[in-house]
Parts: C-alpha cells; sequence; structure tokens
C-alpha cells in the first residue's frame, strides 16, 4: 500500500482553489482598470510595476538594482544588508551550466562540503557514510553553504524552488546574506539565493549555442523570444537544453534536458500577466561510491556506530586501482530525476503609488534512485569470499598520524542495496500590496518618502517516499580484495544476492502560513534610508509512516505553531558616494522533519539573530563599487542526534528492579579481534561474580547483576581500566533483550525513536565584494570572506534521574570511549557533576570548537578584458581564482582502540586540508557571419591541473569547454 493514498490534506486550509483564486484576481484587476481608465488620459503611459527588477543600468558585471531585498525595485546602494547581483553576462563568461556553477565565485560561498558542524554525514545521500562529501551531496543540487550554514533555500523570482536550474534560463542571481525571515519566511541563517528567469526580450531573438569538451561533454542550447506589437503586448522568451556528461572517475554519467518558455501579456496598460514554466529530466549512472571505509570491526546492519566510528576509518585502497578515479560500487547504481515548475503571476496597478502581486507557483520533483551500502566487517559470509586487509584510521592516507588499526583476517564486504522513489510536491500562493507616498514633498529638509509592502505567503509541501532493499537480515558478500566492480543482484564470486523486499513508505506535510509588512523610508534629502518590518509565520507537520516488514503504521504532528520575527536596517549616505548601514534581522527553520526532543515532543523551529554593519561605495564616477561589512549571527536550537544520550520519555528502565546488563561479549570470556583490553585486567572480578552468581547464564546468553556487589565490582573494574588500558569498544553491553534491565534502555536508539538535543551555533566574520571597471573594455570582480564558525552549545542533556548516584553508573553515556560517552575525557571533565547528566559539558563534540569545514579565509575574483578596436577587435580574455585556507575536514580522531588522539597540549587532534587555489580562463571571439553575431569561446577549468587530495575530497583535473553561438 502506498500510504500517500490515505492523504486527505487540502492544499492549505484558506486556499479552495488557487487557480479559481488567479483567475478571480485577473477579473477583479481588469475591471478596475476599466473603472480607472474612465477618469485617464488615453495617451498616459504608467510605470507598469515596482515588482520588476530595473536592470537597465546594469553594466557588465555591474548591477544597480535589486529585487530581492525588499520584494520591489530598488537601488542596491540604498538597501541596508548586504546584496551580491551575478548579472548574465558574468554567467555566459564563465561558462556556467547550472545555479551552482554561477554561485561559484560568490563570496564566503561553498559549492562542496564534508564536515558540517550539527550534520554530519547524511546517511540519505547517494552513497552514505562512505561519501565523504556532507550535506552539499544533496540529490537536489540546491544545497550549500553560506557564512557556515547549510543552506537549500533557493528561490525561483520569489518562489521557493526545490531543484536546480539550467544556467541557460538565468537571467541573474541575487544574494541576500544572513537571515531573512522578513520577506521568505522559512528558510536558512546564512542567506537566500533567488534567481530570476530570462524575460521576454522587446525585440525578436533568436540564438543557438553548441558546446563539447573533455570526459565527453555535449551541450546544445536554443533561445528564441519576442515580445509583439498587439493589443496585449504578448511576449515569450523559451529556453532548450540537451547535455551529456561522461566522467574522470569511472562508469559515471549523466545526460540532462531541459525547456524552460515564459509568457507575459498585457490585457489592460496597467497589468500583466506570467506564465513561467519550467521542465527537466536528468539520469545519472553509477553514482555509488567510490571506496568503502575500511573498518573491520564493526558490523555494516549497526548505522548508529557507523555514524560515529566508521567515519573515522580511512578507505580500502587496491594496488591495481586509482582511488581518485574507481567506483567499486559499480555501473548499477543510479539517480534519475524529473522536475517541473509553474509559476503563474499577475501584477497590476491601480496607481501610480498602489500596485498589487498575486502569484501561484506549483513544482514537482521525482527521483528514482538506487544505491548500495555495508561495509568491511569479518567472521561471516561466505569463507572463500573472505580475506585479510589492513586497516587504517581516516588521518593515515593524508600522512597525519603513524598509526593503523592493524591487519584484520576473515575480512569481507557485507553490503544491502535499496532502492527509492521520493516525489516532493510543492505549492504556494503570494499576494503583496505596496502603498507609496510622500510627505512634505516641497521641503528640502523634511521631505519624507514612505514605502508599505503588506503580503500574505501560503505555502504547502508534500514529500512522500518508498523504499525497497535487499531482504532483511540478508546480505551480499565481496571479497575486499577483490576490485571487480559490484553487481546488482550478484555476489563477488557471481552467485545470486538476496532479494528486495519493501521496507517502508512515508508520507511528509508541511504548511507554512506568513503575514508580513515592510517599511521603506527616505528622509534628509534621501540621504538616509531605513528598511524595517515584522512578520508572523504559523507552521505545521504532519508524518505518516508504514513499516512494511512489521506492519506498524504511526502518525506525529508538531500541531500548529507561531512564530514572530523581525528585522529593522538603516542606511546613512555620508556622500554621494559612499554610505554606511546597520542592520537586525532573524531567520527561523520550522522543524518540518519532525524531530523528537529527549521527552519525546516535536522540537521548536530553529531561529536566529544577526547584527551587521557594512559601507557601501560608488567611486570614480561608478568605475568602481562595493560592500565591505561585518556580521555575527547566532543560531539557537539546532537539532543535535547523539544515538547513545539519555532520553528519560521512553520509560524502559525499572530503577527499582536489580540492574541487569547482558554480557555475552563484554567479558573475560570473548574471543574475538576487537577483544576489549580492559577485561584482561577485569578478570579476578569476573571470577567472583561467576561464583557468586551475579554473573549467570540464560539460554547462552551471558548476564549480569550490577545491583548485587560482586557485580558492580567487575563493572567498576572495566570502566575503570578503560580509562588507562587499550579499551577497545563495549561489544553490545548496550543491546537490550526481555532479561536486561539498565538505564540506557532509556535512549533514542534503543527504542527505535531518534530524540534530538538543542544546541547553538554561531558564525562571525567579515566580507567584501568590489566591482571594478577602470574602462570599457576591462572590468573585474574581487571577493572576500573571513568565517569564524563555532558550536556555542553541543546540546543539552536532560537531567536523568538515575544517573551516577550509584543507580546505574555504567549507562552508554559514562562509558569511556574516545568516539562516543565521554569521548576519551575523563568523568569529571565530561560531567561538571557525575550525578547530574545535565551537567553534561559536549566535550569532544564540538562546544567551543569549530566542527565544521568552512575555511577562516576565502578569496576570489575574475576578470576580463575585451578587445574593442583593430583587427582583433571582438577578442576577450578572462581568468579567475578561487583561494581559500585550510578547512577542518575532520574534527577530533580516535585510534585503533577508540581513544582520542590529543596533541602535545592535551587539546583534541583535528585534521585540515592544505590551502587551495584553483585557476580558471576563457577566450572568447565575438564576430558576424553575414548579418549575424556570433562567437566562439573557450572555457578551461583548473587550469594547473591540480588533482590532489583535500581531506578526503580529490580535486577535478582540467577540464575544458569549447562552445560555438550563433543568432538564427
Amino acid at each position: 500500500m502506498n500510504i500517500k493514498q490515505t492523504s486527505q490534506h487540502t492544499l492549505l486550509p484558506s486556499i479552495k482553489s488557487p487557480l479559481g483564486v488567479f483567475a478571480m484576481g485577473l477579473s477583479a484587476a481588469i475591471a478596475a482598470q476599466s473603472g480607472l481608465a474612465q477618469t485617464e488620459e488615453e495617451d498616459e503611459v504608467f510605470e507598469l510595476s515596482p515588482f520588476k527588477v530595473d536592470a537597465s543600468e546594469d553594466s557588465g558585471y555591474r548591477a544597480t538594482n535589486t529585487i530581492s531585498g525588499t520584494r520591489l525595485n530598488a537601488a542596491i546602494k540604498d538597501l541596508p544588508m548586504p546584496i551580491e547581483v551575478i548579472t548574465d553576462e558574468f554567467i555566459k563568461d564563465t561558462g556556467s551550466t547550472d545555479l551552482r556553477e554561477s554561485l561559484a565565485y560568490s563570496a564566503g560561498m561553498l559549492m562542496t562540503s564534508q564536515n558540517d558542524a550539527g550534520a554530519g554525514n547524511s546517511f540519505n545521500t547517494i552513497g552514505g557514510v562512505h561519501n565523504p562529501e556532507g550535506a552539499t551531496s544533496n540529490k537536489t543540487q540546491t544545497s550549500y553553504k553560506v557564512r557556515g550554514f547549510i543552506t537549500d533555500a533557493t528561490l525561483r523570482d520569489g518562489y521557493r524552488r526545490q531543484f536546480s536550474t539550467d544556467a541557460a534560463n538565468i537571467g541573474r542571481v541575487e544574494v541576500i546574506r544572513g537571515p531573512a525571515a522578513l520577506l521568505y519566511g522559512i528558510g536558512n541563517f546564512g542567506g537566500i539565493v533567488n534567481y530570476l528567469p530570462k524575460t521576454p526580450p522587446s525585440e525578436r531573438v533568436q540564438h543557438v549555442t553548441l558546446a563539447l569538451g573533455n570526459d565527453e561533454h555535449y551541450r546544445a542550447v536554443y533561445e528564441t523570444g519576442d515580445t509583439l506589437d498587439n493589443a496585449w503586448n504578448f511576449g515569450y522568451y523559451v529556453t532548450a537544453v540537451y547535455e551529456e556528461n561522461g566522467s574522470y572517475t569511472e562508469f559515471a554519467e549523466n545526460d540532462r534536458t531541459f525547456i524552460s518558455p515564459i509568457f507575459t501579456f498585457r490585457p489592460t496598460e496597467k497589468t500583466e500577466v506570467t506564465i513561467d514554466l519550467e521542465y527537466g529530466e536528468e539520469e545519472k549512472d553509477a553514482i555509488g561510491f567510490q571506496s568503502v571505509r575500511a573498518r573491520g570491526d564493526l558490523s555494516s546492519s549497526d548505522t548508529a556506530n557507523q555514524q560515529d566510528r566508521l567515519e573515522r576509518a580511512g578507505f580500502l585502497q587496491f594496488p591495481d586501482k586509482d582511488i581518485r578515479t574507481m567506483r567499486w560500487s559499480g555501473e548499477d547504481t543510479y539517480l534519475d530525476t524529473e522536475s517541473s515548475n509553474i509559476r503563474l503571476q499577475l501584477t497590476h496597478s491601480f496607481s501610480e503609488n498602489l500596485n498589487f502581486l498575486m502569484g501561484y507557483n506549483v513544482s514537482n520533483v521525482e527521483f528514482e534512485s538506487r544505491d548500495v551500502g555495508g561495509g568491511v566487517t569479518n567472521n561471516v559470509g561466505p569463507e572463500h569470499l573472505r580475506n585479510t586487509i589492513t586497516v587504517i584510521p581516516a588521518s593515515v592516507e593524508n600522512g597525519d598520524a603513524e598509526f593503523i588499526f592493524g591487519e584484520v583476517t576473515d575480512a569481507i564486504f557485507q553490503g544491502s542495496w535499496t532502492d527509492r522513489t521520493e516525489e516532493v510536491d510543492r505549492e504556494q500562493v503570494r499576494v503583496e500590496l505596496n502603498y507609496n507616498f510622500d510627505l512634505f514633498p516641497d521641503s528640502e529638509r523634511f521631505a519624507l518618502k514612505n514605502s508599505f509592502l503588506f503580503g500574505r505567503s501560503e505555502e504547502r509541501s508534500e514529500n512522500d517516499q518508498y523504499i525497497r532493499g535487499t531482504m532483511e537480515n540478508e546480505f551480499f558478500y565481496w571479497d575486499p580484495t577483490d576490485s571487480s566492480p559490484m553487481r546488482f543482484g550478484e555476489n563477488g564470486d557471481g552467485t545470486a544476492a538476496p532479494p528486495m523486499e519493501d521496507i517502508n513508505s512515508s508520507l511528509s506535510t508541511s504548511w507554512n502560513q506568513g503575514t508580513y509588512v515592510v517599511y521603506q523610508g527616505k528622509w534628509l534629502n534621501d540621504r538616509l534610508t531605513a528598511v524595517a518590518g515584522m512578520r508572523r509565520d504559523r507552521n505545521d507537520l504532519r508524518n505518516e509512516f508504514q513499516n512494511f516488514r512489521n506492519g506498524d503504521i504511526s502518525n506525529t504532528g508538531s500541531g500548529p505553531r507561531d512564530k514572530d520575527t523581525s528585522q529593522i536596517g538603516v542606511s546613512f549616505e555620508v556622500t554621494d558616494r559612499i554610505s554606511v548601514y546597520a542592520l537586525m534581522a532573524e531567520g527561523i527553520m520550522p522543524n518540518f522533519d519532525g524531530n523528537l526532543d529527549v521527552y519525546g515532543n516535536p522540537m521548536d523551529a530553529v531561529t536566529a539573530e544577526s547584527e551587521e554593519v557594512g559601507i557601501k561605495f560608488d567611486l570614480i564616477e561608478g568605475k568602481l563599487s562595493g560592500t565591505v561589512s561585518a556580521y555575527r549571527i547566532e543560531q539557537t536550537g539546532t537539532p543535535i542526534f547523539y544515538w547513545w544520550a539519555p532520553a528519560p520519555s521512553k520509560g524502559n528502565f525499572d530503577p527499582n528492579s536489580d540492574i541487569i546488563y547482558n554480557v555475552s561479549d563484554f567479558n573475560p570470556t570473548v574471543e574475538a579481534e576487537w577483544r576489549n583490553g580492559a577485561f584482561t585486567v577485569a578478570e579476578p572480578q569476573w571470577n567472583a561474580a561467576v561464583n557468586s552468581g551475579a554473573a549467570y547464564q540464560l539460554d547462552d546468553t551471558w548476564y549480569l547483576n550490577a545491583s548485587e556487589a560482586d557485580g558492580a565490582a567487575y563493572m567498576d573494574a572495566v570502566f575503570n581500566a578503560s580509562k588507562t588500558t587499550n579499551p577497545g569498544w563495549p561489544g553490545w553491553l548496550y543491546n537490550q533483550d526481555d532479561n536486561t534491565n539498565n538505564a540506557t534502555e532509556d535512549f533514542a536508539a534503543a527504542n527505535g525513536v531518534n530524540a534530538y538535543l538543542s544546541g547553538d551555533q554561531e558564525s562571525s566574520g567579515y566580507e567584501a565584494q568590489l566591482n571594478f571597471a577602470p574602462t570599457d573594455q576591462m572590468q573585474f570582480v574581487l571577493n572576500y570572506a573571513q568565517t569564524k564558525r563555532t558550536v556555542v552549545n553541543a546540546g543539552a542533556f536532560p537531567e536523568y534521574e538515575w544517573g551516577s548516584g550509584g543507580v546505574d553508573k555504567w549507562a552508554v553515556w559514562y562509558f569511556p570511549d574516545g568516539a562516543w560517552g565521554l569521548s576519551g575525557y575523563s568523568l569529571e571533565d565530561q560531567f561538571l557533576n557525575a550525578d547530574d547528566t545535565s551537567t553534561w559539558q559536549g566535550r569532544g563534540y564540538g562546544a567551543g570548537e569549530k566542527q565544521d569545514d568552512t575555511p577562516l579565509h576565502a578569496v576570489s575574483g575574475w576578470g576580463n578584458y575585451r578587445i574593442a578596436d583593430g583587427k582583433f577587435a571582438g577578442l576577450s580574455f578572462g581568468m579567475g581564482f578561487q583561494w581559500e585556507s585550510q578547512r577542518e575536514y575532520f574534527s577530533g580522531i580516535t585510534d585503533g582502540a577508540g581513544q582520542l588522539v590529543t596533541d602535545s597540549n592535551g587539546e583534541r587532534v583535528v585534521l585540515e586540508t592544505d590551502t587551495r587555489l584553483n585557476i580558471d580562463a576563457m577566450a572568447k571571439y565575438e564576430f558576424t557571419v553575414g548579418e549575424r553575431n556570433a562567437h566562439l569561446q573557450l572555457n578551461v577549468y583548473n587550469v594547473l591541473d591540480d588533482q590532489d587530495a583535500y581531506g578526503y575530497l580529490y580535486a577535478k583535473p582540467l577540464s575544458y569547454r569549447l562552445q560555438f553561438g550563433i543568432d538564427l
């Protein structure tokens, strides 16, 4: 049964038929216009709408106006906020083919991450724990990091978008940094990206571009548009793209098709209707892991430990394979995407100072994927597929440590396949009214220009997932020394792998309703500008989940929650060319994932507050312009998941009964490669417990009664020895069954529910964006970002009643492991009061640390020179660079025994990449063929052919794209 069939949700409580509302609005606007027309001169001309950006003064890479800062067309220099505009010419010169490539030179934005504070590597991303890329590997292709915060808050002309678009359709990209809840409601705290599609031109254009490049890159783009000289000024612009790509890695390839027609018409002189359509398909093959993290003492089915421990292992390497280009997962993994977007928008000018906008946006994206997961384990599976491997920690392959885990015998890859279908439907309705008026217009000193924007936005998002996978408790197996690519449905010896079965389906429906008012005022001869506003959001969430394996069906929801946010900014024009500004803004991210806290209650929204000051300048008659700013963003309520944290809401532990542990593999009789070194030290206490009956067997399973003196003595001996002796890991000490009873049974993972703690994070720094055009033939863009990222609070444990005060002082959060629990610190260092779990300090989990790979310094620039005269007229050259300081790609390492590695000062060791410099280049020749304009352009990326490893990610080798374009 597909659970989506049971959903009865309508779009939004207040929206019965968006198309009907749109039609009614259009009729009302036309009717209103008809009434007003009787009192106006027939030849009177109105400027159509303040809701459309004015790009008439744009020049090359320099833009003067924006629509994203206040939702109204405004001069960038007047707005008290940092705004960066990426123009169409810049996109073309850099050879960008999608949105992410268009942002590659944007200040402080990271397109690729591998260490995200509070996030870790998501198991929902392709490749799972074996994919070294972090949250930016999200399959939507709209995730990036801004000011140290991950975001997928991408907008298409102000409406939320959920999948990347082709650059051929982009007219410009506007980046608003910092929290932006006032206008856009839910979103990220680092910034918002709003891209504007190309609109119908005033004169007919028709153009085709053909491109080819290395790694089998082929691309064709067709564009055509015009505005007809008829009664309704009907205009259109159509973009169509087909592209194929290979890869420098094995097997990987993709192709995509994309079409985006946009239509405009004016049923009246002051009414404009926009119909904006978009459709795309993309097929990616061989998207699975390149290699696996080689940890031979960990079950591939133990996802909780995978997250905390498997990521500390290095990647398996083969003597006959280049780890840069290999893809052990083979060619049977894939990701197919189909997406569409429809935007209907009406703007109407009732008068010069009263304007109206109403829009409806609906989008759909469907993902079909197959992925393979698993890991190296030992002593399982067919003996003839087992072999001996050397396991190394993650640090060794980059030369930052001198220890290894050692050889693992009887090692084998144990894995499973997963097929996932995911469909996301999103609808949004937006209505806005702009009213502006002047007070004392004749007064030179007291003239006051006022503009109000009243808005209402309602949004609904529905995510439907259906998952199939290898049968429960069944796996396929592969020899870990056999570099042959894995194949779906097969074991390493060619025999049939276990079949697939239905696993689960889920349906998540979220709503957001926002009402906002924005004021913009100008005083003192337009020298003082203020932008302020307030917004109220109501958010709701419903989750439905069905487990096909056990038949469970669950329904959860957060219930409606209201949240108020505000923003105020002031800009003062010191001179005609220089202005200063100050801004305070708030952000909000509702709990659309349905995360529960440790008490089983839905978590509140994540919020943020920011403070920013800056200076904007426009010097040398407009040849040099830019913004320099300083900011601080404080984020509160970040969900942080620790699988081992106390969660008293579950109530499985009976403190009035004896404390019983399953110690089948937590005793000196254990014979395994991972045997805990502390067992040997505690062997006398174990023997005493056996003799007294505190340690006993039921159905061949060993149990220990820790409420008896000999049982407690054994547990104390192992825990104390683990602080100074090679502890290994505790085996399955914390597994629960019908015969166990201990405090750990209250923690989240034991109950199949993830409980989250609430943490706080901070980002601060400086940014600069400069645009310099010394001549008409020469222009430069230079960006700088300094970003300091800090985990202020790694999450607060609840006050767990049955803690170390003699009831159960051996719970999982007290175990002296280097990767979890005490994380290598002493009990006294990790808890201010060991009897009170709420005094947990979070040492080793980010408190006061960076725990993120955002570089402290990042600089990027692009320059272009065009020859205007002489026999080389039409020839232009461009060159760009991106430089970044070291990145913290691994935040604290442990040795093979699970102990935290510290430096000579006792501080935890973090691993950092080398500094990195990338250089790109471009050459273009513009000429005519007959009377048709044409161009030939060559873009070369990574000119230095840097192929080094930066953390776990390797630089892509040199590549090129050659394109030819001509007007038809």
